[in-house]
């Protein structure tokens, strides 16, 4: 009898035991798992965070200079600068007809330029967009063109609408500049400085040097790119040329300056 209780007894300890192993069985094929999937989770949603975040940072430092301009009758060139610390890839370009709303739009399947990788402080042109089908009379037409990034910013050019009629184009909004200095020690002088442009324009302004002594400046704003004649004469008792120069403004470089000695 004493054999029996002690084989019994024997038994159970070995049951506990294989029943002890079963539970630690079920916590390392189930429990586990799950918990190694919580936490992969949880590690993929921080890296996602992460990630987002620093594509919002990107997208918010994006900066590009749009500069759109007809490179002959038919065509036109989209000189693009990158003011942003990063490098921006362009993907796709836009150009819309104002006056029908219709847009064209240039990507990789029938531009192949597009896309195109810009450098910080960089700058390319995207030319010669044939629109030869569509300027096919003397009508105005007139164009909004836009580009489009891989991070989904959108920049419109400054010159936008720009206008075609009889092969020629006009730009919109887009403002030339040419800045007249004139060096002077004499005292309180009168000059006249006359700018002569395009279409045998004239524009012309009177400036004394009573205000600024020794050196002043004077901002003309003319209509249109191309070539100008800057002259300078001092009208002080008489009429004596201070100087002349030519100025060259693009769309490119819609601004420039030109610096005369009266001293």
């Amino acid at each position: 009898m004493q054999k029996k209780g002690y084989r019994n007894k024997k038994r159970k300890g070995v049951a506990s035991a294989i029943g002890i192993l079963f539970m630690v069985g079920i916590l390392m094929t189930s429990v586990l798992p799950m918990f190694m999937y919580v936490n992969q989770v949880n590690n993929y949603y921080d890296t996602t965070v992460v990630e987002m975040k620093t594509a919002d940072d990107e997208k918010s430092m994006e900066n590009l200079e749009v500069l759109a301009f007809g490179s002959n009758e038919t065509a036109i060139d989209v000189f693009i600068i990158n003011r942003s610390p990063l490098p921006v890839n362009v993907s796709r370009l836009w150009v819309t007809r104002t006056d029908l709303q219709y847009v064209w739009i240039f990507d990789s399947t029938n531009l192949p330029e597009l896309p195109k990788e810009i450098g910080a402080s960089e700058q390319v042109t995207i030319g010669d967009l044939d629109f030869t089908d569509v300027l096919n009379n003397n009508t105005l037409k007139s164009f909004k063109i836009d580009v489009v990034t891989d991070r989904g910013n959108k920049f419109s050019s400054q010159t936008n609408p720009l206008t075609s009629s009889s092969g020629a184009w006009q730009t919109g909004t887009m403002e030339f500049h040419i800045q007249v200095i004139v060096l002077s020690t004499q005292g309180q002088d009168r000059y006249m400085i006359e700018i002569d442009g395009i279409y045998n324009t004239t524009h012309y302004d009177f400036v004394d040097s009573a205000t600024i002594q020794g050196q002043f400046f004077c901002v003309f704003t003319v209509p249109e790119s191309g070539n100008y004649n800057v002259t300078v004469t001092n009208i002080k008792g008489g009429s004596t040329l201070v100087g002349y120069e030519e100025v060259i403004l693009t769309y490119i470089y819609p601004n420039t300056y030109c610096q005369f000695d009266d001293r």
